[in-house]
């Protein structure tokens, strides 16, 4: 079964060359819900 962790963000203060650094170290953005980013990745144990 997959595993994964997960980050919860305010979208106002982040900017798009953080969230594609986040892209590069494998986080994927869920949801966004009234300003809060969701994102998430699978832990490999």
């Amino acid at each position: 079964m997959k595993k994964y962790e997960y980050k919860k963000l305010f979208a106002l203060f982040h900017k798009e060359r953080k969230l594609n650094q986040w892209g590069f170290d494998g986080w994927e953005l869920v949801a966004v819900d009234g300003g809060v980013m969701y994102l998430k990745r699978e832990i490999n144990d």
